[in-house]
């Protein structure tokens, strides 16, 4: 444990001193604000991993709750312990991205908020491990050949029923959402917008992030008739109209192509692929007991999700390029629409072209440069 410490210390060191005082950060912010933000991502990579196999290498860290009588005691017990050392491990990375957050002037939202949505993050982290595990367990005991292929079918409705009420649910407990009233003077734009592209059922939402951040962001969820365009009111308060209207134009090309549910669709291929792997692999394994088995199996799949982690953002860049392509063929004038990328790149002080490996290993979205060199070479054409 102590090796691991150390080595793991040392990393985050190395870390640190390389993206604060050597990457070649690109930036519309004279702040190493991006740069940072680098850090920590990468510095809280490994840390998964380091806390499952710590744990289960050190079987005594957990095998005390074999006292309690029911698995549901057990595995209530594993999920809490997990999920505080889990918050602990990044707690001091949240807190210095928020005060750094708050310096920059990126973020506005107060400490009691802010940790307030820490807490609620972290019961909904509980509640989703504690019925994985315990429901994973059920199955193994009862269909132990065959409980992969079995969890998985009786997980699909499951996933897209999530999938249906996250927006109605759950992100309304970290924010205040509301319907674009046909007051705001956005109104008439966007729904001249939608209109143009012969859409129906689409709901346009606003989202109150000002009194938590000053960046700009729009995005997709949703599926079946709950499907809807988000939008930050920063942005609808900062932007000109044409470029909240390109902006606008790449949700709605996400919409029309489906995004939302071919991603689902493909994370779900992903999930029946690694649950078909484990149970292959509990066919051979001989684990003592049950939380043995438990945590061995958490371990393998933190580690097959960090493998298959790039695949993902992968198809999500494309999906993002996708969309932008779309959103510049249905766009007349393409000057407001560089002028949107650089507004976002602005007011978040982003890493405007991070190196190819970074992108790799953490871009969910292209570069900003990217973005603005395939608009500028499209209004060349034009």
């Amino acid at each position: 444990m102590k090796k691991i410490l150390i080595s793991y210390s040392s990393y985050v060191v190395l870390m640190w001193f390389y993206f604060y005082y050597f990457y070649p950060l690109d930036s519309y912010s004279d702040a190493r604000y991006g740069a940072i933000s680098h850090f920590i991502y990468f510095a809280l990579m490994p840390v998964e991993i380091i806390i499952l196999y710590s744990m289960y290498t050190h079987s005594r860290s957990y095998l005390w709750i074999t006292k309690w009588k029911s698995y549901f005691s057990q595995f209530a017990t594993l999920s809490i312990i997990l999920v505080c050392i889990h918050w602990m491990s990044h707690f001091p990375f949240r807190l210095t991205w928020f005060l750094l957050s708050k310096k920059e002037g990126t973020r506005t939202q107060s400490f009691t908020s802010w940790i307030g949505e820490q807490l609620v993050s972290q019961l909904l982290f509980f509640c989703l491990i504690f019925f994985l595990i315990y429901l994973t367990n059920i199955f193994i005991r009862k269909w132990p050949k065959t409980w992969g292929i079995r969890l998985w079918l009786f997980m699909l409705p499951l996933a897209f029923f999530y999938v249906f009420i996250q927006p109605i649910w759950i992100d309304p407990l970290f924010d205040d959402f509301h319907k674009l009233d046909k007051s705001h003077h956005m109104y008439q734009a966007l729904s001249q917008q939608v209109d143009s592209m012969e859409l129906t059922n689409v709901d346009m939402y606003i989202v109150n992030k000002s009194e938590k951040v000053q960046t700009y962001n729009a995005y997709v969820t949703g599926v079946f008739d709950n499907k809807r365009i988000v939008l930050w009111d920063t942005m609808l308060d900062g932007m000109d109209e044409a470029e909240v209207l390109f902006i606008t134009a790449h949700e709605l090309g996400h919409y029309i192509k489906k995004h939302v549910y071919i991603g689902t669709g493909l994370y779900l291929v992903l999930v029946l692929l690694v649950c078909l792997f484990l149970q292959w692999l509990t066919n051979k394994w001989q684990e003592k007991s049950h939380l043995e088995l438990t945590m061995k199996l958490l371990l393998v799949i933190t580690i097959l999700l960090f493998i298959t982690n790039p695949l993902n953002l992968f198809v999500s860049r494309e999906m993002e390029r996708s969309a932008d392509r779309f959103a510049i063929s249905h766009t007349e004038d393409l000057s407001p629409a560089i002028q949107s990328y650089k507004e976002l790149a602005i007011q978040s002080k982003t890493d405007i072209d991070p190196a190819s490996w970074i992108q790799f290993f953490k871009s969910t979205h292209p570069s900003i440069q990217e973005r603005i060199d395939r608009i500028e070479e499209k209004k060349g054409e034009k």
